[in-house]
């Protein structure tokens, strides 16, 4: 449970003219993503062990396995997007452990798990058990049945609608009630289950729902390897600069600190501008990629707010009690400084310890540069000209949902994303296979706190 608790995880510019007043550098709009054709897989087939392939495609020979690939792209496809179910489910409990705008109970800890002497037995039996956590069940169940504007309670209202419960009765209340306890009861299994499999390794989550989480330190990761990449000139800043990041995230329920108090919001793309901004460049070309159609909303939203004129107002958060690493500390700090304005955000809610935030606006010029597209990186491909393939493909914390010959797939479909010379960096270590043109050239470590570390690999195009 120790890595449970750690979870894999902006702005100060000139004064801003309306959106309208001034050139802004929009990406053009793509073609859909394709599926993934058997002779772009072709390579990762006949290279793998057969062990590593899927079952329904492990007997079969090379014309009867071509002759089934597109049923089973397809078919594979519907599975890994019913995944975000389950994800959705894993997000709600971790509103419902961590979350404060719904109840007066403390948060639960799992730091217990971190000590010398962890609790005995399993976790599902022992979280469930603590008093503050029943508590916190009956006080979601509550809030659900009736929202409000509360867009975290919306959506867990949504998840436990699906069920076919009406959380706003009685007996649906009591129905909400035990889905949450089970729901948790069933994380935690999970997780146990998962870190019992230490020889998983790269391939963790691949059964797991599909989470689309992210934080401050996850975008600090990204940051000092891009920063490592152009003070060692693997990365030229004075030109346009075309960056897909693939699994942005949404920050929806922190892991640590239970900050569920400002919108729902995502990080990574805009602390990617910030962060090259920073480092000298002028020119960012952001193309985020996501199979969770919330988040393709989200931004989408996100750049009609900005056509209006509306800014996009990101929270930091910072727990002190984290004890971050000077360097992390120091972006938070900075954090937004190049494309944006700091402003007055939410206060942090009682209850929750000495927590820090800042609060930027971010310059709706920055926010029409994006551009959301849906993709299954897994099985699609964007339909991309020479000239818009990219300098920098970012897929943290995404891969490692998925197992080898999944990895292997999203590896080629990739590199034929990037341009001779692209970089992909990623926290997942993958299959250098001979028919994908990616070989690891270096890597950023990376420290969050005295415990809290990870690497960040570069992975080059041939």
């Amino acid at each position: 449970m120790t890595r449970f608790i750690c979870c894999a995880t902006l702005v100060l510019a000139a004064a801003w003219l309306p959106a309208g007043a001034r050139t802004v550098r929009q990406n053009q709009p793509q073609p859909p993503a394709g599926a993934t054709t058997y002779d772009e897989a072709r390579g990762v087939l006949d290279a793998l062990r057969p062990d590593l392939l899927p079952e329904e495609l492990r007997a079969l020979d090379a014309a009867e396995r071509e002759s089934a690939w597109p049923a089973w792209v397809v078919r594979r496809d519907e599975e890994i997007r019913e995944r975000l179910d389950r994800g959705d489910e894993d997000s709600v409990v971790m509103l419902l452990l961590f979350g404060a705008t719904f109840t007066t109970q403390p948060r639960y800890s799992f730091a217990a798990w971190a000590s010398d002497r962890p609790p005995q037995g399993r976790a599902e039996d022992i979280v469930v058990a603590a008093p503050a956590v029943r508590r916190r069940i009956s006080d979601l169940a509550a809030a659900i049945a009736a929202p409000g504007a509360n867009e975290r309670l919306q959506f867990a209202r949504e998840v436990i609608e699906r069920h076919g419960i009406t959380p706003s009765t009685t007996p649906g209340r009591q129905a909400a009630e035990q889905f949450l306890l089970g729901a948790l009861q069933r994380t935690l299994a999970d997780y146990d289950e998962y870190f019992r499999e230490p020889s998983v390794g790269a391939t963790l989550f691949r059964r797991r729902g599909l989470v689309s989480d992210t934080s401050v330190p996850a975008a600090f990761a990204i940051d000092r390897a891009l920063a490592d990449l152009a003070g060692r000139k693997r990365l030229a800043v004075d030109g346009v600069l075309r960056i897909a990041i693939v699994g942005p995230g949404l920050d929806f329920a922190d892991k640590q600190e239970g900050l569920d108090v400002y919108p729902i919001q995502t990080i990574q793309p805009f602390a990617v501008v910030d962060g090259l901004r920073r480092l000298g460049a002028k020119d960012v070309r952001v193309v985020t990629y996501d199979v969770n159609p919330r988040v393709t909303r989200h931004v989408d939203a996100a750049i009609g707010a900005a056509r209006a004129g509306r800014a996009y107002l990101l929270h930091l958060p910072r727990d002190e009690a984290q004890r971050w690493s000077p360097e992390l500390v120091a972006y938070w700090q900075q954090l937004g400084g190049r494309i944006g304005k700091p402003t007055a955000g939410v206060a942090s809610p009682s209850g929750v310890g000495a927590v820090a935030m800042r609060a930027v606006n971010i310059d709706p010029a920055i926010v029409q540069t994006l551009a959301p597209h849906d993709l299954n990186v897994v099985l699609q491909r964007p339909a991309l000209a020479a000239d818009e393939r990219f300098d920098v493909v970012i897929a943290t914390n995404v891969l490692i949902y998925y197992d080898v010959f999944e990895q292997s797939l999203a590896f080629a479909n990739i590199a034929a994303m990037l341009r001779p010379a692209g970089l992909l960096l990623t926290n997942t270590p993958l299959f250098e296979l001979p028919s994908i043109p990616m070989r690891l050239v270096g890597e950023t470590p990376v420290a969050y706190t005295d415990a809290g570390r990870d690497w960040i690999m570069w992975y080059e195009r041939e």
